[in-house]
């Protein structure tokens, strides 16, 4: 019988070919066991814990959090999660803080998230904001694996630089594959000069969104952007412009859909992206 299991904050493996260790990840891995789910696997990393969430009326349906339990993102840090969903399983995924790469003088550093789905099972990410503070360098890896009829839901919201500063060099790359090959593969490479390449953010800072695969959702409403009043004029129009942000949908050519919302202010941005994933979410759970 699998029970589950916790590891020490310190565990560490070595990494191929250098014979130095690395941090351990993060591991969460859930299964059927009769009519109900259960977790068999929760593996504490060196970054990240796992822990079970209550909120669920659905036997089948599990949460947990990732509680930060070590100083993070540095340069030179590696924070990896990897997951596993058994067939006909939910599991969702809250990170109830946000997090920052620090100023490390352009010092890479890495967080990455590997997730294997069963036949028919679902992954919910509810991310919470990521903020790329001036002088880091991150690198931020998504990889989704689906198996027949298996659903995912990402919320993620990415922030360049802290109140009052432009952002460090931040790429995220996220690619979602089924069984008949990749359903989606996005490269945003806010590195250098290409932050501000035409096509990219224009003047925006945050990249919110909402991403589903596996399944097309239903049409939803879009949230009309909403003005953020500065303190020059909250009723003037060019601040008002500044502080708004839209929405939009766009739809995969295989199962999915990917709600975007750019803007100037964290919270306006992801209160609309937010808003999708949110619909998104019900419909996904029934």
């Amino acid at each position: 019988m699998t029970r589950s299991r916790t590891l020490s904050l310190t565990a560490t493996k070595p990494s191929s070919g250098t014979g130095m260790p690395r941090p351990r990840p993060t591991r969460i891995s859930v299964e059927r066991a009769g009519d109900r789910a259960r977790f068999s696997v929760l593996d504490q990393g060196l970054y990240l814990a796992p822990r079970p969430v209550n909120g669920t009326a659905d036997p089948l349906h599990l949460r947990v959090a990732l509680i930060g339990i070590h100083m993070m993102l540095l340069g030179g840090d590696d924070v990896r999660i990897e997951i596993s969903v058994g067939p006909g399983v939910t599991l969702e995924v809250v990170e109830p803080a946000g997090q920052v790469a620090y100023d490390a003088d352009l010092v890479p550093s890495r967080w990455s998230l590997d997730a294997e789905l069963g036949e028919d099972s679902s992954l919910i990410w509810d991310g919470a904001s990521f903020v790329a503070a001036a002088g880091s360098n991150v690198q931020r890896h998504t990889r989704l694996h689906l198996a027949a009829g298996a659903r995912a839901l990402v919320r993620e919201t990415l922030v360049l630089g802290r109140s009052g500063e432009h952002g460090g060099m931040l790429r995220s790359v996220t690619r979602a594959a089924g069984p008949d090959g990749d359903i989606l593969y996005e490269d945003l490479d806010l590195t250098g000069a290409r932050e501000r390449a035409v096509g990219i953010l224009g003047d925006a800072k945050i990249v919110a969104s909402a991403t589903a695969v596996g399944w097309r959702p239903g049409a939803q409403p879009i949230p009309a952007p909403q003005p953020v009043p500065t303190a020059e004029s909250a009723g003037a129009d060019a601040a008002g412009a500044r502080g708004s942000s839209r929405v939009r949908r766009f739809d995969l050519a295989a199962p999915g859909a990917v709600a975007r919302s750019l803007g100037a202010q964290a919270h306006a941005a992801d209160r609309e992206a937010g808003a999708m994933f949110a619909a998104w979410r019900a419909e996904l759970t029934g």
